[in-house]
């Protein structure tokens, strides 16, 4: 029998603690993209208590979303590309619930109301306003037309990985917004509850995520302009996400959902101007 010395002890001792934080870290992963799932998906994913927002795997599952809107677009791209638009648009707002379209068209009928608690009444009001209509054709016209444009311009597969590229890179906005803008949160509500506990490296694990997806999608079929797509798209989204803020001075739980929405829609439209530009 070989007896153990007090640094065997303490050596077992280390590497047992190694591999419990290792399988801490993981679960801690798993955790947070259970919770990014339960927040931005239907899925039937219940969230852990004490893991976090799900931040940072907001990129993670906005790729997931972009990727239902790619199989009708590579399915049926090639023999129907405006059916294939339609049904990748619909694949997405289904797998999400529609929580942003949503979000969008309240926070249009927020905007077109007179003072502000008329715009508190028209953003809380569950019916859908004139303002919410008009920005939801408007929008949702905008990417079918371009991803159709996509398809028959650059093929079904590049129209595909574009999706997964804006669908990661408007579900990272959100994260950078709250961090920009948290001082305008407003009292309760999602928003402020995702404001308060949103950190600044959940944003940096989020967005590095996202540039990761975006850059391996670009490679994996030799098109740089869609590096360039998710990132004109993820600033543009910021860029319009702030500018909500400004015009409805407060960030909201319907002001996020609307950020993802509109820098879904820049990365689609900044992926089409740019396969038309001869150096990129």
């Amino acid at each position: 029998m070989i007896r153990r010395l007090p640094a065997d002890d303490a050596e077992a001792g280390l590497a047992r603690r190694d591999d419990e934080g290792h399988v801490g870290a993981l679960g801690r992963q798993a955790g947070e993209l259970r919770a990014a799932l339960a927040m931005l998906t239907r899925l039937p994913v219940a969230s852990q208590s004490g893991v976090g927002t799900g931040a940072r795997a907001f990129a993670i599952v906005g790729a997931l979303v972009g990727l239902a809107g790619f199989v009708p677009l590579v399915g049926l791209g090639a023999a129907v590309p405006p059916a294939s638009a339609i049904l990748a648009v619909a694949a997405m707002a289904v797998l999400s619930g529609g929580i942003h379209l949503d979000g969008l068209a309240d926070t249009a009928d927020a905007l077109v109301a007179v003072g502000p608690d008329a715009a508190e009444r028209a953003r809380k009001d569950p019916a859908v306003g004139a303002g919410g209509a008009a920005t939801l054709i408007l929008v949702l016209g905008l990417e079918v037309a371009t991803l159709t444009l996509l398809v028959t311009g650059s093929g079904p597969l590049f129209a595909g990985v574009t999706c997964v590229v804006a669908g990661t890179a408007s579900r990272t906005v959100p994260v950078a917004l709250v961090r920009l803008a948290r001082s305008r949160a407003s009292a309760g509500g999602l928003g402020t509850w995702f404001a308060g506990r949103a950190t600044t490296p959940d944003a940096a694990v989020a967005l590095t995520t996202g540039l990761a997806v975006t850059i391996a999608g670009g490679l994996a079929i030799g098109a740089p302009a869609l590096l360039v797509a998710g990132l004109v798209g993820g600033i543009g989204g910021v860029a319009l996400g702030l500018g909500l803020v400004r015009a409805r001075r407060q960030l909201d739980g319907d002001l996020l959902g609307a950020s993802v929405e509109l820098a879904f829609a820049a990365t689609v439209l900044a992926a089409a101007a740019l396969v038309g530009w001869p150096s990129v």
